[in-house]
């Protein structure tokens, strides 16, 4: 399967089995110990290698990242912009952590042409001078739901989905161990995130609820390009 029917092929698997919350979630529901996951970030690639068990690198990056959230918002964010890990990095919060360190699920194919999936945690994404590299610590999770940041995204579904089919999803990597067409799907929620935002400059947060490289200034003026209600 080519990567151009690859990642719509998964757009449509995971979006419309989340899309009913994704479109409804507003905030966490009174009484909820986790965020709801109202933003949705997906990154493609052509492969996926695990150098080791806690460092994952894609190569053949798109250019943009894409968005989702809640009351159909979309759009998509330069690559670079999107995982600059770096110091006042657009989505860099003021401790250092790039998007709070979120949850993440990786889909691609292995061996065989199998398709699998894993769910981690992401952090200190590094990214190439041309963007087409980019490497994250990570801990991939292996306790389903009780190491997720976020309720109602993607990763939950997928776990969901691993209750009734074999090998859907793992929760260990071998170091060497490659992926190819690859689509990695970065829950978030823009609450717990704001605290990032408030760090840039008052343009960063936009009258679309916005920030660096996506939404600030009426969808676009951080660099990124979007539509919403």
């Amino acid at each position: 399967m080519s990567a151009k029917i690859f990642v719509p092929f998964f757009l449509a698997l995971c979006l419309t089995a989340g899309a009913r919350d994704l479109q409804q979630a507003q905030a966490p529901a009174s009484g909820a110990s986790k965020p709801v996951a109202d933003l949705l970030f997906v990154l493609s690639a052509q492969k996926a290698t695990f150098t080791d068990a806690n460092t994952l690198t894609l190569t053949g990056v798109t250019s943009t990242a894409q968005f989702y959230g809640s009351g159909a918002r979309a759009g998509i964010i330069p690559t670079t912009v999107f995982v600059n890990g770096t110091a006042g990095g657009s989505y860099v919060s003021s401790n250092g952590e790039w998007l709070n360190n979120p949850t993440a699920t990786l889909f691609g194919f292995g061996d065989n042409n199998a398709q699998t999936s894993l769910i981690m945690t992401l952090a200190s994404p590094q990214v190439s001078s041309d963007g087409e590299t980019v490497t994250f610590d990570v801990s991939v999770v292996s306790n389903g739901d009780a190491s997720i940041k976020t309720i109602k995204g993607v990763a939950n579904e997928v776990v969901e989905e691993s209750a009734t089919q074999a090998n859907y999803l793992q929760t260990a990597v071998q170091p060497g161990a490659t992926l190819s067409n690859i689509a990695l799907f970065v829950d978030s929620n823009r609450e717990a995130i704001k605290p990032i935002a408030q760090t840039k400059t008052f343009w960063w947060w936009g009258p679309h609820w916005g920030w660096g490289g996506g939404w600030g200034c009426g969808w676009g003026c951080g660099g990124g390009y979007g539509w919403g209600k």
